[in-house]
């Protein structure tokens, strides 16, 4: 997938005369791990009188009364003292310990209300916090400031209160952390997290659009109305300030070896409790960041194990450097617990591949329409179905040709063409990604493009498909990976790199024509790697340049599987390994290494 840069001239990015500065807040968001999903969560009961809403999940532990639902309405799952459950109040504890560890920015009189804070982490003189009236929480414009208020003892808001965000402050980036209970009054607008280490209780019609936790009591409810607050995704659009920011990428892929039916769409990603789509960026602030997922879908709860990979460590979790302004790749891999009920030796997995060119690249004179062709590709070595193609802007993705004997499916050198036209304001970025599954086992590529709006100026586009000579190997076998870069934009691109993050050393390329060391329009260059494969080994290339002031860049990331040969049938069982993954295209750079293990028992 393709991101866009602006590279200013004077002291922005990290290849400016100057130094970067990040942008940094005195406080930052915990890491919510498995309570993203979660509009209440409690430690002994929770318990509703009237026509509560809750949208969002709904947790206890280890308690087990919950009482209410009806006539309360819950739009989620309820989880009481399961696994689930286990695991989201120790998230829990984990957050409230790391808001109540940040240093305080500022201490404040007792009372909120009639008064604007700014990004920061806030505590009173008496450790106690009260709202009447309206608090203002003003992000001065970034959406991602964020306001932590602590307390020692109490949360007290008076009834009708307000907490208002302004210019750009969202829910999602609001925490209250209570030393003992809160106590939200009746019809008061509440915003963000509240985390209380005793009890919460809302009183009649309080509304809040976040969370309420109580770590160790009750949360008691009674016509309220409770929504899980998402940040929305930041788009792509690429201007100067966006040099203060970096981006992270989520991939899914879902494997069926066993037989399951669940499909990427199944799962909701997260980063930091809030939505995101797969193979969609977002653009983020320097810290560290949590992905996660959750199950739309009950019955896949507890059916598919998840494995992290690419810049994702084993738990999920990404940092963003202050000076790395480019993107972060996170895999998140589900794999079906079935066990297949007939083995099949030597599975190989499907490698699927996207290009997305808009018409035109500019709009100089202002709003207008633009035309997005897309071209999806089998190059892999088995037929895919089930294909889907999704733009994050661009909503009606039109098929126009490419199944040449209508059988439905992607056959091997197979290309679907597809269509979207979308009326652009402004300058915009988005993002297409399409999904193919054969053998069980779903291939993801995503592309994006960038469209100036306003400006003559065109942002360049790169493109690079990998492959490897061989999709499954025995152990020890020499795997040659093939790359080929081109430019399908209407811009040269200089200082292109490119560069994988296990196989070394790369080759020099073939095909700069003129040998000027410029990637012209219509050139295709070539590389090649070597190296060893002795275990399931997925790895990323990066291929990137610069054209117009713009960095550009193209990630592509493919899996080579591990068979270990059948040995002869000597008439006792003999248990088998057999090692595999997929190969996944997606948007950001330098992606690492995730692994699944299959075990199946041949006689």
């Amino acid at each position: 997938m393709k991101q866009f840069y602006l590279l200013l001239l004077v002291a922005v990015t990290v290849v400016s005369a100057g130094s970067f500065v990040p942008v940094t807040h005195a406080a930052s968001s915990p890491l919510l791990g498995t309570t993203s999903g979660f509009a209440v969560l409690a430690g002994s009961t929770i318990t509703n009188t009237g026509t509560t809403n809750i949208t969002g999940d709904l947790g206890l532990s280890p308690g087990l009364s919950v009482t209410g639902f009806p006539p309360g309405v819950l739009s989620g799952v309820q989880e009481v003292n399961n696994a689930v459950a286990v695991q989201a109040k120790t998230d829990m504890v984990t957050a409230y310990n790391n808001l109540a560890g940040q240093s305080v920015s500022a201490t404040v009189s007792t009372e909120l209300g009639g008064t604007t804070k700014t990004s920061g982490v806030y505590n009173s003189a008496d450790g106690t916090f009260g709202i009447t009236g309206t608090l203002t929480l003003d992000a001065q414009g970034d959406p991602d400031a964020v306001f932590i208020f602590k307390t020692a003892t109490t949360l007290t808001t008076a009834g009708a209160s307000v907490v208002n965000l302004t210019n750009g402050a969202q829910a999602c980036n609001v925490y209250w952390q209570v030393g003992s209970s809160a106590t939200l009054g009746a019809t008061s607008n509440f915003k963000g997290s509240l985390l209380a280490l005793t009890a919460a209780t809302l009183t009649t019609g309080a509304n809040v659009t976040g969370r309420v936790f109580a770590q160790n009591a009750a949360v008691t409810l009674d016509t309220n109305t409770i929504a899980v607050s998402n940040c929305a995704a930041s788009t792509t659009t690429t201007t100067d300030s966006d040099q203060n920011y970096n981006t992270i990428t989520v991939v899914k892929q879902v494997i069926n070896d066993g037989g399951d039916t669940a499909v990427y769409s199944d799962f909701q990603l997260m980063i930091n409790g809030a939505n995101i789509d797969s193979g969609q960026a977002r653009k983020l602030v320097a810290g560290t960041y949590q992905v996660s997922e959750k199950a739309i879908k009950s019955v896949y709860a507890n059916r598919y194990t998840t494995t992290f990979g690419g810049d994702c460590d084993a738990q999920g979790r990404v940092v963003l450097g202050g000076l790395d302004t480019s993107s972060k790749l996170c895999l998140v891999i589900n794999n079906d617990k079935k066990v297949a009920t007939t083995p099949v030796a030597n599975l190989v997995p499907p490698l699927i591949n996207v290009t997305k060119i808009p018409e035109p690249l500019a709009l100089p004179g202002g709003a207008g329409i633009v035309n997005y062709s897309y071209a999806v590709t089998n190059i892999g070595t088995v037929a895919m179905k089930a294909i889907m193609v999704t733009d994050d802007k661009c909503a009606f993705v039109t098929f126009l040709s490419g199944d040449t004997d209508v059988d439905g499916a992607l056959d091997v050198g197979e290309s679907w063409k597809y269509h979207c036209s979308s009326m652009l304001q402004q300058t915009t970025t988005n993002v297409v990604t399409v999904t193919g599954v054969a053998n069980g086992i779903t291939a993801i590529d995503t592309a994006s493009a960038t469209v100036v709006v306003g400006s003559g100026a065109t942002a360049p586009i790169i493109h690079l498909v990998k492959t490897p000579s061989e999709f499954s190997v025995v152990m020890g076998s020499l795997v040659t990976y093939r790359y080929v870069v081109t430019n399908p934009g209407t811009s040269t691109i200089a200082n292109v790199q490119v560069t994988d993050n296990l196989c070394k050393p790369m080759s020099t390329p073939v095909g700069d024509n003129n040998e000027n060391k410029l990637l012209e329009v219509g050139e295709i260059w070539q590389y090649t790697c070597q190296m060893k494969i002795s275990k399931l080994t997925t790895n990323t290339a990066l291929a990137r340049g610069m054209s117009n002031g713009y960095l550009v860049e193209d990630f592509a990331v493919a899996t080579v599987a591990v068979t270990v040969p059948k040995l002869p049938n000597t008439g006792s069982r003999v248990t088998l390994g057999l090692l595999i993954a997929t190969a996944v295209g997606a948007s950001a750079l330098l992606g690492g290494v995730s692994y699944l293990l299959w075990k199946k028992r041949l006689g």
